[in-house]
């Protein structure tokens, strides 16, 4: 695996092929790497935080080229912009992170086992060639985002946040229709559109809606009032150059 430098200034990633690797993982598990984990190694990197300030969004590529030499990309993202003071990644903290996301769970929970479908996906990665790993972007709890975005994190998160604030506001107006407005936001297709604002009003309308029937309108406007949206971000330059 090729493992480029991150371009996210503070944000550090750590390659298979390096001493380092192993023991950031030993680290992370508490242990060594068991037969379990160890063929899922190669296609994994560990994310350390170099900065002073805690990491509340991460995105990690990887790029391959399959069978008949068909190129394809994939980003994992970790998110807790919604409550930054509990991310994970704090100051020198670290994260592993595999092409095959069963196996970045399994790290994380320190699970002792994957499932068949993880082992089975990880199977595949084995005839995939020219793997790349990159810092696709990241974002602090000060709200700063940097990064090349290749799927364009910043825009999606400022739509869906926008969304959910309205909605909200919606909810919480004097003399709202609460259930028509709960059904029609449930009513919206969610597999036939890829506008992210109407994705977002209709999660956030299951959530209000599970409120509704377990304690009536009164645990559903709670839960209105109590919801927590992501911190606001604004793109950042303080980046590495090439």
């Amino acid at each position: 695996m090729r493992v480029e430098q991150s371009s996210v200034r503070g944000v550090e990633l750590i390659g298979p092929e390096t001493v380092e690797f192993l023991e950031a993982v030993t680290s992370l598990l508490g242990r060594k790497p068991d037969e379990t984990l160890a063929p899922a190694l190669p296609f994994s990197v560990v994310v350390r935080n170099n900065s002073s300030r805690a990491l509340a969004f991460l995105g990690v590529r990887f790029e391959m080229v399959a069978r008949h030499r068909k190129p394809y990309s994939v980003i994992h993202y970790a998110d807790t912009l919604r409550n930054p003071e509990r991310a994970d990644l704090q100051p020198g903290a670290m994260r592993f992170v595999c092409v095959e996301p069963t196996y970045t769970e399994f790290v994380l929970r320190r699970a002792v086992d994957v499932d068949r479908r993880g082992q089975m996906n990880l199977e595949n990665l084995r005839v995939a060639s020219e793997i790349r790993a990159s810092v696709d972007c990241a974002a602090f709890d000060d709200g700063a985002f940097s990064g090349p975005d290749a799927l364009g994190a910043f825009d999606r998160l400022a739509l869906e946040t926008i969304a959910e604030a309205r909605f909200i506001q919606e909810l919480l107006r004097p003399g709202c229709a609460l259930h028509a407005l709960l059904d029609s936001a449930l009513e919206i297709p969610i597999e036939k559109t890829r506008d992210r604002a109407l994705v977002a009003r209709r999660s956030l309308a299951k959530r209000i809606a599970e409120g509704l029937y377990l304690g009536g309108i009164e645990e559903a406007l709670a839960r209105a009032r109590s919801h927590k949206l992501r911190i606001e971000l604004r793109r950042s330059e303080d980046v590495l150059s090439a």
